[in-house]
């Protein structure tokens, strides 16, 4: 029988899986790409609400990543036994404004900022499950990047 602290696991599940290489649109890294969306709007942060609300149309990168999470969420529920009425609210929050909360990724050898990647998941007894992964990240530029020969696949 499933029980709510394995709520927790689907939300590392979910925050492991948003800052993989392999979360990809168009053969690239979601969060560069989603790091390139924010500058360009001058925005610090991303959040994504499931089940998932529709952006704007033009926004292409924003819907595909909402709809492959809310099935992604859907599927988890599912192989953990969790009844949908248990889940109340799920987040993903993408911040690239983590620089005072996170010092140690400033001296980090890697390149690209640091962001945080937030899910959090509440459940209906309106407890609280959350996973936090830090990384770093530079915008998306299709120059510098290499592309997954996934997307060429039929």
């Amino acid at each position: 029988m499933a029980r709510r602290t394995e709520l927790r696991g689907i939300a590392n599940s979910l925050t492991g899986s948003f800052v993989s290489r392999n979360n990809e649109s168009g053969g690239y890294w979601s969060i560069g790409q989603l790091k390139l969306f924010a500058t360009e709007n001058r925005l610090t942060s991303v959040m994504f609400s499931f089940p998932a609300h529709t952006f704007d149309t033009h926004v292409v990168l924003l819907n595909n990543i909402a709809r492959r999470y809310t099935s992604l969420l859907a599927e988890l529920l599912v192989k953990q036994q969790i009844p949908e009425f248990w889940v109340k609210e799920v987040s993903i929050t993408l911040d690239f404004d983590v620089i005072a909360e996170a010092p140690r990724l400033c001296d980090s050898p890697t390149l690209g900022e640091p962001f945080k990647c937030l899910c959090q998941i509440v459940d209906d007894n309106s407890h609280l499950y959350s996973s936090a992964i830090y990384g770093r990240c530079l915008p998306h530029s299709a120059a510098r990047e290499l592309r997954s020969p996934r997307e060429w696949l039929p």
